[in-house]
């Protein structure tokens, strides 16, 4: 099959699957609050004259926590259930200044020069052109604009790398790939913006929370789950919490950074 046409399969699929499960991110704690957020918003640090992009929005939470105090947010996503979803939730919290419209990350609908601030959040992982939405999210910055962005990492260790990279394809098949530190750090480079600020955010997941979001059935969820109890004892410790047989817990990290030109 030709290349551009598997690569809008996957969007199609993207954009189906996270529609289905827009209500599932908007309740889950892990992207609602947590530090992680708390440390975006810092990086990003919106003013009131701000306006801002979110790309890959999913229901709203880091494009509600910019328009808190930025003056205006667009919020974009692939998935039509997502964008809904955000604008319902903007609506709840009298937020008049997000504004919610369809965008691909690598394709974005807007003049150059347009935005003081991109944000991206827990998301490029599922995107097929990573170094593409970088290109776009440094395109539509302003000279002095800042690009923030979190994401899961790749485990330094090829082994944990490897397990926990199938074991997300198992749980969504909508995932693409984490990029490691190098390869983000080669994106950035790339699109001609610079790192000033960075972090490596240790995020500990409920696994049965994790598992389920995705919309798995049951037996599906208990292949996986035998799946990891019969990994190598040093890719369980090194991801897992596991008692009484049961995995408890999923450790992985988020890298979150703030990049200028």
């Amino acid at each position: 099959m030709d290349d551009d046409l598997v690569i809008s399969a996957m969007k199609h699929e993207t954009a189906e699957h996270f529609s289905r499960r827009a209500e599932a991110y908007a309740a889950s704690p892990s992207h609602a609050r947590g530090a992680d957020l708390d440390i975006v918003a810092e990086f990003a640090a919106p003013g009131p004259d701000d306006i801002c992009l979110d790309i890959a929005c999913g229901p709203g939470h880091t494009a509600l926590r910019m328009a808190e105090t930025a003056r205006r947010v667009i919020a974009t996503d692939l998935a039509p259930g997502m964008i809904e979803t955000a604008r319902r939730m903007a609506a709840e919290r009298g937020l008049a200044n997000v504004l919610v419209q369809f965008a691909e990350a690598a394709a974005l609908p807007f003049a150059d020069a347009s935005f003081d601030l991109v944000t991206c959040r827990i998301a490029p992982h599922h995107f097929p052109d990573v170094p593409g939405f970088v290109a776009e999210a440094a395109r539509v910055l302003k000279a002095d604009g800042r690009f923030v962005l979190e994401d899961s990492l790749a485990p330094d260790d090829p082994e944990t790398a490897a397990f926990l990279e199938d074991l997300e394809k198992r749980r969504d098949r909508t995932h693409v790939h984490s990029l490691s530190e190098r390869e983000w750090r080669a994106a950035i480079a790339g699109a001609g913006l610079r790192i000033v600020r960075e972090t490596v955010y240790a995020k500990v997941h409920d696994f049965g929370s994790w598992i389920r979001r995705t919309g798995l059935s049951e037996p599906e969820i208990a292949v996986i789950e035998a799946h990891v109890l019969a990994a190598p004892p040093a890719v369980r410790d090194a991801l897992f919490d596991i008692a009484g047989g049961a995995v408890r817990h999923l450790r992985d990290r988020k890298l979150i950074l703030r990049a200028e030109r």
